[in-house]
């Protein structure tokens, strides 16, 4: 038990250390954003210090690294070419109008943005960083399963965020819908291969004892994924600024990718 809680101490240490160098980053560049480009570097400095002090290494914990640099690599990339040179995020702006002045900004942002999140992806990190502190060397039925479904989850937000990516490219699709390729069954497809990698990493955690305690961390970020700063912010954004997104809303699943609803 100790030992756990010396790899907790330790990783929360480097959230907390790695929230709070990305909060001084967007203050002189006044764009708290910054958050989203390089979350999931978090995650991964979480994932190499729970790698550093594991007392041994064998191929699940190697298979548990992979997934989450894989992973981390794909969004970071994604989401700095979607979002570098482009502003603040106006979900962050909003945010600005909560209080009067610069200085009271800045300390807000650190509370309710990056220190908020180094709790959510701390939590959400649980069952890498157990399952590779105490990894076994068996690769059973639960890791297999949870590969397939990280895969899955890999492929599902790779295709949906390239079709999104494309159609914004076109000029005649300004201020329309995408309904149509993933985006025709699930309002957020790249949302739920998202939290299919994560509940994936779960599932090859519960090879280890005590792993299927660590379901903290799919549950925390599927609720920062769904309530905070995802489907539910997103959906209410878009149906006020994007004529026919409240159409699309009421025949399109929200986030599992399902048949549309046919007209009443």
């Amino acid at each position: 038990m100790m030992d756990l809680l010396t790899l907790f101490s330790a990783t929360a240490a480097v959230a907390l250390t790695s929230a709070l160098a990305l909060w001084l980053a967007s203050i002189p560049l006044r764009d708290v954003s910054i958050i989203d480009m390089f979350f999931a570097l978090i995650i991964v400095a979480i994932t190499l210090t729970a790698f550093a002090l594991a007392p041994a290494y064998n191929t699940l914990q190697w298979v548990l690294l992979a997934m989450v640099l894989l992973w981390a690599l794909r969004i970071t990339a994604h989401l700095i070419g979607r979002n570098w040179g482009h502003g603040e995020d106006p979900r962050y702006t909003k945010l600005r109008s909560w209080v009067n002045n610069e200085r009271a900004f800045i300390w807000l942002s650190l509370r309710q943005v990056f220190l908020l999140q180094a709790v959510v992806l701390w939590l959400a990190s649980l069952p890498v960083q157990v399952g590779l502190f105490a990894g076994t060397r068996q690769i059973g039925l639960l890791a297999m399963l949870g590969s397939l479904l990280w895969l899955l989850g890999l492929i599902v937000e790779t295709v949906a965020d390239a079709q999104l990516r494309r159609f914004r490219a076109q000029p005649e699709n300004r201020g329309t819908v995408l309904c149509t390729g993933l985006w025709r069954y699930s309002r957020h497809p790249n949302y739920f291969g998202e939290l299919c990698v994560w509940w994936g990493i779960w599932l090859v955690a519960c090879e280890v004892p005590l792993g299927w305690l660590t379901v903290v961390g799919p549950l925390a970020y599927s609720y920062l994924v769904v309530n905070v700063t995802g489907q539910k912010t997103l959906d209410k954004k878009l149906a006020r600024e994007k004529p026919g997104y409240a159409e699309y809303m009421a025949r399109t699943s929200g986030l599992i990718p399902l048949p549309p609803k046919r007209p009443a």
